[in-house]
């Protein structure tokens, strides 16, 4: 019984701790358009390197908010943008990585010189008896020289761009300076190049903010990530945009009911403080997997093992099926080789039934 209550303590204390050590990272909210039309793109100089490909130009748009009085802390972010899809591939993207100085122009630089020269001889002579000579040579020399050139001024990185993932993806990092703001909304452009028959498809976007935790922290670090999936629809298609749209809805549908029923699904996964202490030790697996949400949106494919949602409530259940529905409907539109196959039916009814 002591070793009990030891354990209950203990997990009272570890909470606290790790509410504590939670506090403070709430300093920016970010957000990007859920939706982006695909338009048919001809940029000069872009080679197609895959077969049967063609090229389409996307903008997203990031928007950045900091709560008052922690903008000073955040100094980055990082916006991470990656297709699901080996033969969908980044062919160009904009802004790219730029340099900038607070001197305005080159600096002139001025160097002056003097220059002395002296020398003095002194000599002194003669013959005994005939009498002595003496004699004295001074040269001296004093010349001025100025020299004016210009110089470039030392540059500081203000935007970052790369792909990533060989090319299936691209990052863009904007750093604070004397001369911009990290706040506001900032235009991202990339161009893919997607299959012939691609018509829709769902992009992963992660924005990382790194700065310095405190006013004592000496080196900076990442201090919100936030997960975002944007759905991607062919300009001027109106079935691919309206399967966009409920994609979009359904996605927002389920984490709504995941927020409703949260204590309901904690109750659930954890049904006693016992096995809550054991799941933070390590020894005990909860009901409900705890990062299904995340799982089932940001992970490609609908393959999900359902049977480990079977304790989730009803509604969030019906949810989870409506939303892998529409999933599967904007991934097999990308005209990828890659498609992951949809549960049968008969499978989604028993989910939902038990």
């Amino acid at each position: 019984m002591k070793t009990l209550i030891s354990l209950v303590r203990f997990f009272i204390f570890f909470v606290a701790v790790v509410s504590i050590h939670s506090i403070g990272f709430g300093q920016v909210a970010f957000d990007v358009n859920p939706m982006a039309p695909a338009r048919e793109s001809s940029s000069i100089g872009l080679m197609n390197q895959l077969p049967n490909s063609r090229m389409v130009d996307v903008q997203l748009d990031v928007s950045a908010l900091f709560t008052p009085g922690d903008a000073a802390v955040i100094t980055e972010y990082t916006v991470r943008i990656v297709s699901r899809h080996e033969d969908v591939q980044v062919a160009d993207y904009s802004p790219r990585t730029e340099l900038q100085s607070d001197v305005f122009g080159s600096m002139q630089i001025s160097q002056k010189g003097d220059r002395i020269r002296e020398a003095g001889i002194r000599g002194e002579g003669g013959y005994p008896g005939a009498g002595s000579v003496q004699g004295y040579a001074y040269y001296h020399d004093n010349s001025h020289e100025t020299v004016h050139y210009a110089k470039k001024p030392s540059m500081e990185l203000l935007n970052a761009a790369g792909t990533l993932e060989r090319r299936r993806g691209v990052y863009f990092k904007v750093r604070q300076s004397s001369q911009t703001t990290l706040e506001g909304a900032r235009p991202f452009r990339i161009v893919f190049e997607v299959p012939n028959s691609w018509r829709a498809d769902l992009l992963n976007v992660t924005i990382e903010a790194a700065g310095l935790e405190n006013s004592h922290s000496k080196r900076p670090r990442v201090l919100s990530t936030q997960h975002f999936v944007v759905a991607l629809y062919q300009e001027y298609d109106e079935n691919a945009a309206n399967a966009a749209t409920r994609y979009v809805r359904q996605q927002e549908n389920l984490k709504q009911f995941a927020k409703t029923y949260a204590r309901t699904i904690q109750q659930r996964s954890y049904p006693t403080p016992i096995h809550k202490l054991g799941a933070k030790l390590d020894i005990y697996e909860p009901s409900i997997p705890q990062q299904w949400l995340e799982a089932l949106v940001y992970q490609q494919g609908v393959s999900y093992n359902l049977t480990k949602l079977s304790h989730l409530p009803v509604d969030v259940r019906v949810a989870i099926l409506n939303y892998l529905d529409q999933k599967h409907l904007m991934e097999s539109m990308s005209g990828t080789i890659q498609n992951a196959s949809m549960v049968s039916r008969g499978v989604s009814q028993d989910f939902v039934r038990r």
